[in-house]
């Protein structure tokens, strides 16, 4: 059976729509070689690592509705985050940057990689929608390389009536500029059922299973693929 996830914005045929995070796969990953020099196991790359791959095509992806100007006043000791867009003002609200008070979370539990005290938020218009008892993480795009770090988040997307917006730590280095571009990756999202779970701490055994070992030593390379790996779809 096949789910459904709906996206709504009221500025949808205006920016760039969410699609499924396979559509967003670094050209750098795509160009790698499996193999860097002679094909063994010492010279394999990640490409030849498929969980690394499933990250990056698991989910969806909502991208960045507009291009977005990043730079520090040293002056005024602020960050600044300019909305570069033809969109009518009255609009604005619905995709910009904002902030949230420091108060709201310690210094203990904020992300150490951030160049800057304060946490800011991603104005997200998308609104998400999934079926009964599904909810859906927040993530920053999984092993994508990007100046901010989101603040990690699970809605239950299925009763929620509003947008989520993306708090986020900023982790460039203040003396660089950057420009986010219109239609990059900006958070996936990632749909799951909920479901209780209960756990079970057994021993284990170093005991190999001589059947099987026999079978995947037979395999130069691809083992996890060909024996485990069950394939994912988001459309």
């Amino acid at each position: 059976m096949t789910l459904k996830i709906e996206f709504s914005s009221p500025l949808k045929g205006f920016i760039p729509e969410p699609q499924p995070a396979l559509r967003f796969v670094p050209e750098e990953y795509k160009k790698m070689s499996r193999y860097v020099g002679l094909r063994s196991d010492d010279n394999k790359t990640v490409k030849m690592c498929v969980p690394f791959l499933d990250s990056y095509t698991t989910g969806y992806i909502i991208p960045f509705p507009t291009d977005i100007n990043c730079f520090y006043d040293q002056e005024k000791q602020k960050m600044n985050f300019e909305i570069n867009s033809n969109m009518p003002t009255q609009f604005s609200h619905l995709f910009n940057v904002s902030g949230h008070n420091n108060h709201q979370i310690s210094n203990e539990l904020r992300s150490n990689k951030r160049s800057i005290e304060a946490v800011f938020k991603f104005i997200n218009s998308w609104h998400i929608k999934t079926p009964k008892g599904y909810s859906c993480i927040f993530t920053t795009p999984f092993n994508h390389n990007f100046p901010f770090e989101l603040i990690d988040g699970i809605v239950d997307t299925d009763s929620h009536p509003l947008s989520v917006n993306l708090p986020f730590y900023w982790t460039l280095d203040v003396s660089q500029t950057f420009i986010i571009q219109k239609g990059s990756p900006m958070v996936q999202i990632i749909p799951f059922k909920r479901d209780d779970w209960s756990s079970n701490i057994k021993p284990g055994s170093f005991e190999k299973n001589t059947e099987k070992g026999l079978k995947w030593s037979t395999v130069f390379e691809d083992v996890y693929k060909k024996f485990f790996w069950k394939k994912k779809s988001f459309k």
